[in-house]
């Protein structure tokens, strides 16, 4: 009797482990399809979906703590109005889940122009931090990495 309440308990801490690895993995690809799906609206400045995936609080900031973040409402507008993407992707991309939040390092590179600027091409280093709320995820802040 012993030995099979201990390999009940054994296959439901095996079973238990696997089932919250098929989770966390299936929730890293999500991050990754919704980081994609975010680029994508950014490039076709598609404003229902950068709505539902870009957080209200959202912030845009770099490496200099001195400069506040650009808030989510003149990034939207840069993205709706001024920025004008040719070409767009992600190099490398790693994810990092705990709990409702998602933290994504990426590698990513665009050919870009803002305004009447020239066309740049750069890759950058971002880092993404993302919240699942009410079962919905959202992109809350990004570091762009120097």
């Amino acid at each position: 009797m012993k030995n099979i309440t201990l390999i009940s308990v054994l296959l439901f801490l095996v079973l238990s482990t696997y089932a919250q690895n098929d989770k966390k993995a299936s929730t890293e690809q999500e991050i990754k399809r919704l980081s994609n799906d975010w680029m994508i609206a950014a490039k076709s400045r598609d404003e229902k979906t950068l709505n539902k995936i870009v957080g209200a609080e959202f912030k845009l900031g770099g490496t200099d703590l001195d400069q506040p973040g650009l808030p989510r409402e003149i990034w939207m507008k840069n993205t709706m109005e001024n920025l004008k993407i040719d070409s767009i992707n992600y190099i490398k991309m790693l994810v990092e889940v705990i709990d409702n939040v998602a933290i994504v390092q990426s590698t990513f590179y665009w050919s870009v122009s803002f305004r009447d600027m020239p066309a740049k091409k750069d890759t950058v280093n971002l880092v993404d931090t993302w919240i699942k709320r009410n079962e919905v995820w959202q992109v809350v802040n990004r570091l762009v990495v120097d």
